[in-house]
């Protein structure tokens, strides 16, 4: 796949894990296939992985496990 921003370099196939939010709570996918760029770091989701994305976030889809994590907020400048 070339990469859209014009890269002289093809797109390069990755498993990654991305977090999407689905009512408000957070759910992660690990794994995920995508396309990225080496030269500009664009990612592109292939159809399959879109569609997989849409089906965990419409609920057709259960999970294999739970996922908790610590929760970083930046403070805005000048609030403290």
């Amino acid at each position: 796949m070339e990469c859209p921003n014009g890269c002289p370099v093809p797109m390069k196939t990755a498993r990654v894990e991305r977090i999407y939010y689905r009512a408000g709570k957070p759910v992660v996918i690990r794994g995920l296939e995508v396309y990225v760029c080496p030269e500009c770091g664009f990612e592109s989701l292939p159809l399959r992985s879109a569609r997989l994305v849409e089906k965990v976030l419409n609920g057709y889809m259960e999970p294999t496990g739970l996922f908790s994590a610590p929760l970083f907020q930046p403070v805005p400048v000048g609030a403290g």
